[in-house]
């Protein structure tokens, strides 16, 4: 398996196992089979669809996880989805141009965040294109994951940024600013 395989037009393995955390451990995040099967999923139901209709470059910050990585991440759920490559967390970032696969000369500035993501949050919620099992709005990421479009909960949540969640209808999540 190569971690430069394209797992869709904006996505690719590496940046989806890309660990920071795991290499300053000295171990491999490297996924089964089915969990890439199930991160093409996720980024052909969700992450690409919704970069499309935002226009806007999606920076993964955290894709699959090994058990090993995710035990020694602060706060991470012990049946976290990220462990089956069914999660991603990311932000938005506003562009000079849009960083697609083998632009490396992209300049990627971080303006307005906040507002891109409740603009990314809203597009996944509003948009019949976008389907997602769990969406957790946090401070300066969104935490969004995949199942299958018969198994996905349509689960809305915000995080409160002291460990605490409020979990959210969909009016009360197109309501925040």
């Amino acid at each position: 398996m190569s971690t430069n395989q394209i797992l869709t037009p904006h996505f690719t393995l590496q940046e989806m196992t890309e660990s920071l955390t795991a290499k300053k451990h000295g171990f491999a995040n490297v996924p089964p089979p089915e969990a890439v099967e199930n991160l093409q999923r996720l980024c052909t139901h969700t992450l690409e669809p919704l970069r499309e209709k935002l226009g806007l470059p999606i920076i993964i910050t955290s894709g699959y996880r090994t058990k090993e990585l995710n035990d020694i991440i602060v706060h991470a759920s012990r049946r976290s989805q990220h462990m089956a490559g069914q999660a991603a967390d990311f932000h938005v970032v506003q562009g000079s141009k849009f960083k697609v696969q083998g632009d490396e000369g992209s300049k990627l500035n971080v303006q307005g965040s906040r507002e891109l993501l409740i603009r990314a949050f809203r597009l996944i919620i509003t948009e019949p294109e976008i389907d997602f099992d769990q969406l957790i709005i946090y401070p300066t990421f969104i935490h969004v994951s995949y199942v299958s479009r018969e198994r996905n909960r349509h689960q809305i949540t915000k995080a409160n940024g002291n460990g605490t969640y409020c979990a959210l209808s969909r009016a009360q999540a197109l309501a925040l600013v």
